[in-house]
């Protein structure tokens, strides 16, 4: 219970200190796959209340409002079976993951690909839909690979779906590729860093899973993080 109690209080906190509150509680009701009438009933409130929180036509809520939301979307998840909640806990609590993760981040409203890709000097590598991100993992590929496990990373391939991993340290971009189709995970975005262009077989691997991938031509590993942590700013 206390990890849950961790759980509850990070969300709670990151609404709280939001700069657009009603976005971030939507994002998080999405990333539980809740809809806004089933939240609503378990809150006793009509859709249209949540509805005009998310979209900030209403003022925004009290801490003591913010509790209850927080609360009924982890006992939601709860009842079906807490799945959500255990891939939360699971990504925290895995000791590897301090070994290659150089820096990570969640939105506090959902980013398009496309607004995403200009902030880091991205570009597609293919065409692909311009879908939501609700952040990211920046990830040195080389001790990804040699630290973490496909399991482990398949324990959180829901979180995943709507993230975009960033990859550097690379050679030719095809290790990220070949990794994640291995683990059947499908990132919201992929992002290769340090290349020029993608490695054919890799471009072969995201169009065949119809995976999106962009490069990133930012010139340094530092200049990526500071770009990538300065976009909830800029959305």
């Amino acid at each position: 219970m206390e990890d849950i109690d961790e759980l509850k209080k990070k969300i709670a906190g990151e609404i709280v200190l939001s700069n657009n509150p009603g976005e971030t509680i939507k994002k998080w009701r999405q990333l539980f796959k809740i809809s806004q009438g089933e939240l609503s009933r378990k809150l006793n409130i009509s859709s249209s209340v949540t509805s005009d929180y998310e979209s900030g036509r209403r003022k925004s809520p009290g801490t003591k409002i913010i509790d209850r939301i927080v609360n009924e979307i982890i006992n939601i998840d709860m009842r079906k079976g807490g799945k959500v909640i255990e891939e939360f806990l699971a990504l925290y609590k895995t000791p590897d993951f301090k070994t290659f993760i150089l820096a990570m981040k969640e939105f506090e409203k959902p980013v398009k690909i496309k607004d995403f890709l200009r902030e880091i000097n991205g570009e597609p590598c293919y065409k692909f839909d311009d879908t939501d991100i609700y952040g990211y993992s920046l990830i040195d590929s080389e001790r990804a690979i040699i630290n973490f496990p496909p399991l482990e990373l398949s324990r959180v391939s829901s979180l995943i779906n709507r993230h975009c991993l960033i990859f550097t340290n690379l050679q030719r971009g095809r290790s990220p590729l070949v990794a994640i189709r291995l683990t059947n995970l499908k990132p919201g975005l992929i992002v290769l860093h340090g290349i020029k262009k993608v490695d054919e077989t890799a471009l072969r691997i995201a169009k065949l899973e119809n995976l999106p991938v962009a490069i990133s031509y930012v010139s340094t590993e530092d200049r990526l993080i500071k770009l990538s942590e300065n976009i909830n700013n800029k959305f």
